[in-house]
């Protein structure tokens, strides 16, 4: 650890004081200097400043009995109880005592930082690790309580209800600043990403110390939201999307946009598998057929990922069969439009001119034209629901997203 950081210490802390510093480990050889050709060399002061466990001073008289040693002072680190190494600083005694406990302090301070760093990063590893092993988990075939003990070595009880909330972000190209756009040139969204602490974001939407939060790759988040036992499933996916909700108002404030998907309440491993999965076809079947996505709860499309399982040969001759005529409209998004928009306001002109915002006496001749170009009766449910059926096979099989 002090081997890496030895240099930048040495030549930052020599910057500062304006004399010469080495950095030498618990055996006094030299890692890092602002003198170069001291690398690698013995300096003797060390191993008394270590053996003795304090800062010591050396003369010129004195440093010339000791070896790789000049006039100056030597000064102990210590990291959790442990002596590590020393700093070295040349110069008059007394004119460098007064940067001793400056550069020890220094020194110690970045050498804890780094230990905490490479524990956080060892301990988001194994976070990803224990999410990537649910995401695959099966019963049948994996061990659930290994698994369920590695999540308590972590911190985490995996028998306890949860609901997984994957998080994509979508957009970059609004950016607030100079320094954000730089970020994009550089072609690296997770420095983005990381530059404006979205990660802290989402963590203070979904604080409970049970909630367990990762990035998977460079712009993506996964949530294992951690419910009550005793749970009314409304006010779960009430509560849920209000959260999500308020995390997207979040994210727009710093121009960043995301698409959000809610998964199914997991009661138990093979649950939160289910959820997992879930979440991210949420997103994927909402991107399709909502033009404005933000927040997809998998619950509101039973019926597109019920469609979404009918096999590919079936699928493409129901479709085929069934919009023939209706394709060689030349003006067949708009009329496909309409009818999706019709099916789903419940037949009603009122609405269906509302949300297509159009008059009511266009949409009357959209209708009448399709039915002459069908010969269905558009206002007999059975008899339009075979085309509202086959659109919606068409919309969610347009383009694919793979799960993560």
């Amino acid at each position: 650890m002090l081997e890496k950081l030895a240099q930048e210490i040495a030549n930052t802390t020599s910057q500062v004081i304006g004399h010469d510093v080495l950095i030498t480990d618990q055996h006094g050889i030299v890692l890092g200097s602002s003198d170069l050709t001291r690398i690698g060399t013995l300096h003797q002061a060390s191993l008394g400043a270590i053996f003795r466990r304090k800062e010591m001073t050396h003369s010129e008289t004195v440093s010339r009995k000791m070896k790789g040693v000049k006039a100056g002072m030597t000064i102990p680190i210590e990291l959790f109880g442990d002596y590590v190494g020393t700093v070295g600083i040349t110069g008059e005694p007394s004119e460098v005592e007064k940067f001793g406990m400056l550069a020890k302090k220094y020194a110690e301070i970045l050498l804890r930082e780094e230990i905490s760093n490479k524990s956080s990063l060892l301990r988001e590893r194994a976070l990803q690790s224990l999410v990537q092993e649910i995401s695959i988990f099966n019963s049948i075939h994996n061990d659930e309580m290994l698994l369920q003990a590695r999540g308590r070595e972590l911190g985490y009880d995996l028998k306890r209800t949860r609901i997984a909330i994957v998080i994509d972000f979508t957009q970059f190209n609004h950016m607030p600043n100079e320094n954000h756009q730089q970020l994009l040139k550089m072609g690296s969204p997770e420095l983005h990403l990381d530059f404006l602490k979205i990660e802290p974001r989402v963590k203070k939407v979904f604080s409970s110390s049970e909630d367990i939060t990762i990035s998977l790759g460079s712009d993506k988040y996964v949530v294992l939201h951690i419910l009550d036992n005793k749970i009314n499933e409304s006010e779960v996916y009430t509560n849920v999307k209000n959260k999500c909700n308020g995390l997207i108002l979040g994210l727009k404030e710093l121009e960043v946009y995301a698409s959000i998907g809610i998964g199914t309440i997991g009661y138990d491993l093979n649950g939160i598998n289910a959820s997992y999965h879930a979440a991210w076809r949420a997103i994927r079947i909402g991107k399709k057929v909502d033009n404005s996505p933000e927040v997809f709860n998998i619950k509101d499309f039973i019926l597109e990922e019920l469609l979404s399982y009918i096999h590919e040969n079936n699928a493409r001759r129901f479709i085929d069969e069934t919009l023939i005529e209706l394709k060689k409209s030349p003006d067949y998004d708009e009329l496909s439009r309409t009818i999706l928009v019709w099916c789903e306001s419940s037949l009603s002109p009122i609405n269906s001119a509302e949300k297509l915002n159009i008059h009511r006496n266009t949409l009357f001749y959209r209708l009448t034209k399709i039915e002459q170009i069908t010969g269905a009766n558009l206002r007999d449910f059975r008899k339009v629901l075979p085309f509202y059926i086959a659109l919606k096979i068409t919309q969610i099989n347009d383009s694919e997203m793979e799960e993560i």
